[in-house]
């Protein structure tokens, strides 16, 4: 053998083991992550402020203290504008954010780092209409998923969740739900045995058509009437409908419940049935 080919070789091999090596550590590391024990002061931050939680299963609880654990280990949090990060703030985005896996694979494995604001921030971006029009905007924002490795959030409206649990609003499940629409609606919930995602979605339109139609009429909504924006909005405002007010959502918009259902793999409308 040449020595030219066997360099070729050593670099190919170096680029295999490059793309193989990671997520196998990734998956040994998670799998460790269920056996660990969730620290008692960061269980009882979530339980304090992600309320929900109080709520789960005992296999869903600690399904979830797993997901929790791994989220802090694999994400870098950005404390902004002066906000001092403090395990708090960490595991109560987690928490909140993990809830949205607690039936689906993967842990946002795009995502590197979460941005945190002491309040509502301020982005500029620009806008191009249908005639090629731009038009340059500033908006202030509670939380925005800037991209496929950020998403940025605002600490005051986390916070007043737990102030005002079950009211159908939560940055931290809105702007995950918006993760997860950009990453594909093809990766399977837990189990894997779903129809095709086409047909899912068909259903999922024609539910925010409905609702479009309703607004339109200017008629009383259950979603919040932003929910027909556009479909990814109605998407992610139906999502922190599903895990906050799973019951109303369930008895407004059965269809929609059900889709939601079977998008996240998880029931949460059961977890209050019977207490």
């Amino acid at each position: 053998m040449s020595a030219a080919i066997a360099a070729i070789l050593a670099v190919a091999l170096a680029v295999l083991a490059g793309l193989l090596v990671p997520p196998l550590l990734r998956r040994r590391r998670r799998r460790l992550a269920f056996d660990q024990a969730l620290p008692e002061p960061l269980r009882a931050a979530i339980a304090r402020n992600v309320p929900v939680t109080r709520m789960l299963p005992r296999d869903l609880s600690r399904r979830l203290e797993g997901l929790v654990i791994s989220f802090l280990a694999e994400k870098q949090f950005v404390g902004c504008n002066g906000l001092a990060l403090t395990d708090e703030i960490r595991a109560t985005i987690a928490a909140q954010a993990c809830l949205l896996l607690l039936g689906r694979l993967g842990l946002y494995d795009e995502l590197q780092s979460i941005l945190v604001y002491p309040g509502a921030f301020w982005v500029e971006d620009e806008v191009h209409d249908e005639n090629g029009l731009v038009t340059h905007r500033r908006r202030e924002l509670s939380g925005e998923a800037w991209d496929s490795q950020r998403i940025i959030l605002s600490w005051e409206d986390i916070a007043g969740t737990a102030r005002q649990p079950a009211d159908g609003y939560n940055v931290v499940l809105h702007e995950f739900a918006h993760y997860l629409d950009a990453e594909g609606r093809g990766l399977a919930p837990i189990p894997r045995k779903s129809r095709a995602i086409d047909a899912w979605h068909n259903e999922l339109i024609a539910e925010y058509t409905a609702l479009c139609d309703t607004v339109d009429r200017s008629e009383p909504t259950f979603l919040d009437p932003y929910a027909a924006e556009d479909e990814t909005e109605f998407f992610a405002v139906t999502s922190e409908e599903f895990i906050e007010c799973p019951d109303g959502l369930r008895t407004a918009h059965p269809r929609l419940y059900a889709l939601m259902r079977e998008f996240y793999g998880i029931d949460p409308a059961a977890w209050t049935e019977g207490r």
